[in-house]
């Protein structure tokens, strides 16, 4: 009985959890902006105003010349994505596959999430077929 008695009182065991301590100051934890937005128009004119960190009176590299730029630069195509209906397979190649593919992710991933919404109702009496 002994032995019983024992067994059940090391059974019963509490746990205790334990959280980190509190921050002491409620200011301690604020971070400082460093960000600074330059408002010289001769500095917005003639350099590349970076978000970059720099020690120094610049604000960043200055603005060159178009002649000084490679000639391919100015041929980029900076337009928005287009549409898979407005792509051509044979004229636009990737885009247009890239495209596709895209969407079908996207239905998938909804036919998914539609699929655990309603995962309940599968089994559900009312949902099988009768005969």
């Amino acid at each position: 009985m002994l032995r019983a008695a024992q067994k059940s009182s090391a059974l019963m065991l509490t746990f205790r959890r334990s959280y980190p301590p509190k921050a002491a100051a409620a200011g301690a934890g604020v971070k400082v902006d460093k960000s600074f937005v330059e408002e010289d128009a001769v500095k917005l004119a003639t350099h590349v105003c970076i978000n970059a960190y720099i020690q120094g009176e610049e604000p960043g590299p200055k603005i060159l010349p178009d002649a000084e730029y490679p000639e391919w630069l100015f041929k980029l195509d900076l337009r928005a994505p287009r549409e898979l209906e407005d792509l051509d397979p044979e004229k636009d190649g990737w885009a247009y596959w890239r495209a596709l593919r895209k969407r079908q992710i996207e239905q998938n991933q909804r036919i998914q999430k539609l699929k655990t919404k309603f995962l309940h109702l599968q089994n559900s009496p009312s949902m099988k077929k009768s005969n």
